[in-house]
């Protein structure tokens, strides 16, 4: 692939394009004129309008407009990153592969849309991937196989498969593909190096540290001083993403069957059969601009240079089993339909489709646009994208994009804009299609900063490539708002004609809000209580859990809350049951990262839920804000009495992978998962399995 490093950040004078002359036999030479004022180009804005198909000359002019406002602005990578940033988002059931007996999965947003993981399990092996573990002969990173016997409880290590480090990272992403019978290959989706190592670099340098990074990578992402900034110069986005299938039909003997590698770095993917849709982005450069120029010569040769730049040296590539590259686009891509001949943005998206059954890239579709947010259905994908300029006169938007999942690939459908952001946590979860409308939640600010939370439902126009606005919450009919002042949210979730939104400051409002009618939205309810959640599942029609924190009359945060709401009658939703585990700084994984719960359904009557803790608690004797570590471990809960519609939320019990008594700190693997299976249970901590009896916790 591409050799390309890329300057996107240093300080520099205003630059631009253009040029002629002409000679001839009778008159002398004379040289041709390179324009350098750049200040009539302007980055090209979100738009609540429909994107276009561009050909290769117009997509050129946007993206070495892209490249020569980056120069003129000092525009940094790290502002492209961050405008480029997915939420990944998680919260349903579904199993991963055929199997007996009753099992969990991983646990989605929407069901049989597949998400990936650290963990998988497809009820006969479990399959880890392992953090990358630094060590004198440098890191390493693996994934392991275990098999399972439910019967007993019980899981033996099968295999381990070391990872080559010496470009690629550890696993981010995992999937299982599966023929009729059973699991056949097993996914791996790894970030090169580099990416890690320079997203260290950055976050150090936004925060003001020394990154904590080997030497001999840091002149990779070099940190470079200035007299107030400090600014990343990154490293080549070429290779950037790799996908590779292990056949692991013997799982003592995985091997490697096939690989993808994608210029680009990774945003989000999906999984849905066995079609995996992979979302990249990627920021071209050229090399040997002049960044920092400012004589009239660097400047004009920086113009040169841009100028004489083919387009494929501005596009992303893919390789096949390190095979040539291949361009992903192909010369075309899509952009706003507003933009004008002046306007310049250099952040590509891709979202590929990739059959894994058939090992082949099915298609590629390209957006020379921002964004922040992906949610997919069964049927579409939608990306979102929120403008940043606008905060400062608070009138800040989104733009939501709608692609369909085609056997052709992913195809574009239409656009719509809505005020407000999506947020920075979870994006995906403001987002739900239902009976071909998608209902969006989003958030703006007044002008003493207060945040304002509004619900819209969009459909699309029949004819057009718009998805209009047709209802809003709150409105004119319906002026309640969603929260009160200066609360902000803090989970949602979608379930049918309902929504459940929990807003907070110092207390926690969950609002139910009846979305029957599509046109005329309403809040039907809300209830008051202490603490928050940041994650809501419906169990059955009329019950909701929650996890979150506990919190005191100031809203200073205590321990971990799992909860269960009676929403039956949509006007008075009732807290029936809730358990506080630990005090303040006690912490699960799964209250940021659902996919760290587990949910089995036990018959009509019951579900089963686990979920990790590391539980501090108050050491009044020394301190009464002093906290000390007690244990991790995994804890268990039964919803029982869902058939009678009586149902309540039941602690039974834990297991403790690691305490106090016998280590001074918790590891904090965040690789915490587990999987039900029947009556056992499998706790996966610290690259181990362990396994337990669901009527045998201690």
């Amino acid at each position: 692939m591409k050799k390309i490093i890329q300057c996107l950040c240093i300080s520099l004078p205003l630059v631009a394009c253009g040029g002629g002359g002409g000679s001839s036999a009778e008159t002398p030479r004379i040289p041709q004129q390179v324009k350098t004022d750049y200040s009539k180009l302007k980055q090209s804005k979100l738009e609540p309008g429909p994107l276009k198909q561009v050909a290769s000359a117009d997509l050129a002019t946007m993206l070495k407009n892209g490249l020569r406002i980056s120069l003129r602005d000092n525009q940094n990578f790290n502002e492209l990153v961050r405008a480029a940033t997915l939420g990944g988002d998680k919260s349903s059931m579904t199993s991963d592969a055929k199997s007996s007996g009753n099992f969990s999965g991983t646990n989605v947003q929407v069901e049989n849309v597949d998400e990936a993981d650290v963990v998988k399990y497809d009820g006969h092996y479990i399959f880890a991937a392992t953090p990358v573990n630094y060590t004198d002969e440098g890191p390493k990173a693996e994934f392991r196989i275990f098999s399972t016997n439910p019967a007993a409880a019980t899981s033996t290590l099968v295999s381990t498969t070391a990872l080559d480090t010496a470009y690629w990272g550890d696993v981010s992403d995992l999937y299982l593909v599966s023929d009729a019978t059973a699991t056949s290959g097993l996914v791996t989706i790894r970030r090169s190096m580099n990416f890690m190592y320079f997203a260290k670099a950055m976050a150090a340098t936004n925060s003001g540290s020394t990154p904590d990074v080997p030497e001999t990578r840091v002149t990779q992402a070099s940190i470079v001083a200035g007299d107030s900034k400090r600014f990343i110069m990154p490293q080549n986005m070429d290779r950037g993403v790799e996908i590779s299938l292990y056949d692991v039909r013997t799982p003592a003997t995985p091997s490697k069957a096939w690989n993808l590698a994608l210029d680009g770095d990774l945003l989000a993917t999906r999984k849905i059969g066995n079609m995996l849709y992979v979302v990249t982005s990627y920021v071209p450069a050229i090399s040997n601009l002049i960044y920092g120029a400012s004589t009239k010569d660097d400047l004009t040769e920086n113009e040169k240079i841009i100028e004489s730049t083919p387009l494929d040296k501005l596009l992303p590539n893919y390789a096949i089993n390190d095979g040539a590259e291949q361009p992903l686009n192909k010369d075309s891509c899509l952009i706003p339909a507003s933009a004008k001949s002046n306007d310049g943005y250099l952040n590509l998206i891709n979202v590929t489709a990739i059959d894994l059954s058939k090992q082949k890239l099915v298609n590629s579709v390209c957006i020379n646009t921002n964004v922040e947010g992906v949610y997919s259905s069964l049927n579409n994908l939608y990306l979102g994208g929120s403008d940043p300029d606008r905060w400062e006169d608070w009138s800040s938007f989104s733009v939501i994009h709608q692609f369909k999942y085609t056997d052709a690939g992913v195809s574009y459908v239409a656009s719509g804009g809505v005020e407000g952001i999506l947020g920075w946590s979870e994006p995906s979860y403001r987002m739900d299609e239902y009976k071909d409308a998608l209902r969006v939640i989003t958030t703006h600010y007044s002008e003493q900063g207060e945040p304002v939370h509004q619900l819209s439902v969009l459909q699309k126009v029949a004819g057009k490539s718009e998805l209009a606005v047709v209802a809003q919450l709150p409105s004119k009919a319906q002026p309640e708002p969603i929260g009160k002042p200066k609360e902000d949210i803090y989970a949602i979730r979608f379930n049918g004609d309902r929504a459940f939104v929990v807003t907070f400051e110092r207390k926690d409002p969950l609002y139910v809000l009846d979305l029957a009618d599509a046109k005329n939205p309403k809040i039907a309810g809300q209830l008051e209580i202490p603490g928050f959640s940041t994650y809501l599942r419906p169990v059955g029609k009329n019950f909701v859990f929650s996890l979150g924190n506990e919190a005191d009359e100031n809203g200073r945060q205590g321990g971990v809350k799992v909860a269960l709401y009676d929403v039956r009658d949509l006007a008075r939703p009732v807290e029936v049951s809730k358990q506080v585990f630990g005090d303040a700084g006690s912490w699960s994984e799964a209250l940021y990262d659902p996919h760290a719960l587990s949910f089995l359904q036990n018959g009509e009557d019951q579900v089963r839920v686990a979920l990790p803790m590391i539980l501090y608690k108050a050491d009044a004797v020394k301190d009464a804000w002093n906290y000390v570590w007690l244990n991790s471990g995994l804890h268990m809960f039964e919803v029982n009495g869902l058939s009678a519609n009586k149902a309540s939320l039941d602690y039974v019990g834990n297991v403790i992978a690691e305490s106090s008594e016998t280590a001074e700190y918790p590891s904090w693997s965040g690789y915490d998962r587990s999987f039900l299976h029947d009556n056992s249970i499998y706790y996966v901590h610290d690259s181990k399995v362990l396994g337990n009896f669901w009527s045998a916790k201690k």
